[in-house]
């Protein structure tokens, strides 16, 4: 459409539910979800759900009070990570047993490619006999990309053997190549816009690195550790519950550029080490990330709130 508010929304919700009688109605989208709430209290749909996908660390007051609005008219709430039910709960004055957690899932091997090292790096002109470090995330501000130019520039000055390759797209690209261009050494990196290909792109990397400021449950990083590389990352929100140090990647503390480099140069010195972890952490995105235990639990939460409503 042409964006802006539809005031007339709720009433074709409204018809829209009681035609088709549905038993749940489960929203994911932040301000629609008050009006399709609304809507299916008034139609009388026995079992409605919100979600919660990601830190609301950008809502104002009126966001929060437009949230805590949607919150009447649901009988659930269902977070993607223990750190965003937290957070919601807190942000939305709401008892914790509100909020349900069930963890996206993604289907084993999705990440895996099979394609020819050599054969890739020639098509996105990477360089050859060099190690690959890459970050996969849009282009914003709490992304934190002008960290990651730092480190990787910290580890340029200790080794030359390092490419650093940035897949995404946003408002920050020109002052994050700005930078790269003020940091002396713009050879040593590669900008992907947005790629189809992202397994291929995986597999090219020796490290793949998330140094954002704040994390709900990075896709992003459940991609990594799918794809059998080893992980980097900040140890903040969500990506503590993906990643247990040591065992299945390298969580960061700190966010001076040193303590990434550092951490960047152990995987890279340290391949059996690394691979090892990898492994483990596929292990994991595997068994317990996958497509059918997360469609498993959704089913099992609208089979137990179905039977509530049913109870004399």
């Amino acid at each position: 459409g042409h964006g802006g508010w539809d005031f007339t929304l709720m009433s074709k919700l409204r018809s829209l539910f009681r035609e088709r009688k549905p038993d749940i109605v489960h929203t994911f989208l932040f301000g629609f979800d008050l009006f399709a709430n609304l809507a299916a209290r008034r139609a009388r749909v026995p079992v409605v759900i919100s979600s919660r996908r990601q830190l609301g660390t950008w809502r104002k007051r009126r966001h929060v009070i437009m949230q805590r609005l949607a919150n009447r008219h649901v009988d659930c709430a269902v977070a993607n990570s223990q750190s965003v039910a937290a957070f919601a709960a807190k942000q939305e004055k709401k008892d914790a047993a509100f909020y349900r957690v069930i963890r996206n899932g993604v289907q084993p091997g999705a990440f895996i490619s099979h394609a020819d090292n050599r054969t890739l790096r020639l098509r996105y002109k990477l360089p050859f006999h060099v190690k690959i470090v890459g970050i996969v995330a849009n282009f914003s501000p709490v992304k934190d990309h002008e960290l990651f130019v730092d480190a990787a520039y910290e580890l340029h000055r200790r080794r030359a053997d390092v490419h650093f390759v940035m897949i995404g797209n946003g408002p920050l690209v020109p002052a994050i190549e700005r930078k790269i261009e003020r940091g002396g050494a713009p050879d040593c990196f590669t900008r992907i816009s947005a790629v189809n290909e992202i397994a291929d792109l995986y597999s090219l990397m020796d490290v793949s690195v998330m140094c954002s400021k704040v994390e709900g449950f990075p896709n992003a990083l459940i991609e990594s550790m799918g794809s059998g590389t080893p992980i980097v990352a900040a140890s903040v929100g969500g990506i503590t519950e993906l990643v247990r140090h040591e065992e299945t990647g390298l969580l960061v503390q700190s966010r001076q550029p040193r303590a990434f480099a550092d951490a960047i140069d152990r995987v890279l010195n340290q391949p059996e080490e690394s691979a090892t972890m990898a492994a483990r952490a596929q292990a994991f995105v595997d068994a317990e990330l996958n497509v059918d235990t997360m469609v498993n639990a959704y089913r099992a939460l609208y089979v137990e709130l179905l039977d509530q409503k049913r109870k004399p």
